[in-house]
């Protein structure tokens, strides 16, 4: 039988989610790394910091690793949405005060600048004040979007989780092929060979991912090859990580790595082969 979802005592944290994760999984028989991974799809790294606190767990994460050890899925997944950053930093806004008649709400100003920050954030807001309304009508949105209804009050609705206003991609996905590349920006670069290669790290907000991009001026495409490696930068051996190869090209891409994570960094590196012999990028860029 599986253990009910603590109810976190004030204030949770992502290390107790992690020690309950770890009772559910001793529940269910304490399935190995290997076996969870090979029946959920998601990676041993990224169950191995689920379960050690390391990190918080997506929510791509908790739909395939909770129901795979027998757990109730929408308990964790509104756990988790309190435990998210960005939720939490959503929820404020709606709680806090609001600004003086005919004077604009500050703005806020991102953690460290790690990451570009774009729309999302307008994105999330608009939704929690159109769930919030309960006069808006237009046209069947409202029947679209679920059990809701016109008579639905703000004080009977839930706070959307972050995932309401975000892509799902999965890691390994082409950008050129998604909707990513709609807002994306370049998050980090750099040139080596005096300067004839140029490395550049792409970021979508709205998509959560990163992927690289490179470029050769220095002429020589033909019967040389191009490559590029991104990788998240504490496990750069990582199932996540993409390299992407090419013969007789000026440029390539790689595809995406998703990295929910606001603190993790991920890298690039190129190489490149002139006459024959092979160079690598002196230093990652990392973003």
């Amino acid at each position: 039988m599986e253990p009910a979802v603590p109810a976190a005592e004030a204030p949770d944290t992502i290390e107790r989610f992690a020690v309950d994760l770890a009772a559910l999984r001793a529940s269910s028989g304490a399935p190995s790394l290997a076996q969870m991974s090979q029946t959920t799809g998601i990676s041993k790294s990224v169950l191995s910091d689920a379960f050690a606190g390391r990190r918080l767990p997506t929510e791509h994460t908790i739909r395939a690793l909770v129901p795979a050890l027998g757990g109730e899925v929408a308990p964790w997944l509104a756990r988790r949405a309190t435990l998210d950053p960005r939720y939490r930093a959503q929820a404020d806004t709606v709680s806090g005060p609001s600004p003086a008649p005919g004077r604009a709400a500050p703005a806020t100003t991102p953690g460290d600048g790690r990451r570009p920050v774009t729309r999302g954030t307008v994105i999330i807001a608009m939704s929690v004040c159109a769930l919030l309304s309960s006069t808006l009508t237009v046209g069947g949105i409202w029947l679209l979007a679920g059990p809701l209804g016109l008579r639905e009050t703000a004080s009977t609705v839930a706070l959307p989780t972050p995932s309401s206003t975000y892509v799902a991609v999965e890691t390994g996905a082409d950008p050129m092929q998604s909707s990513c590349k709609n807002d994306a920006v370049l998050a980090g670069g750099d040139r080596f060979l005096d300067g004839q290669v140029l490395v550049e790290m792409m970021y979508s907000n709205a998509c959560m991912a990163v992927w690289g991009r490179v470029t050769r001026y220095d002429g020589l495409a033909a019967g040389n090859t191009l490559s590029l490696k991104i990788y998240p930068k504490d496990d750069p051996q990582s199932e996540r990580t993409q390299i992407r190869t090419e013969s007789d090209v000026q440029s390539l891409y790689t595809k995406m790595l998703i990295e929910p994570d606001v603190d993790a960094r991920v890298c690039g590196i190129a190489t490149v082969t002139v006459g024959g012999e092979s160079v690598e990028q002196p230093n990652p860029v990392c973003i």
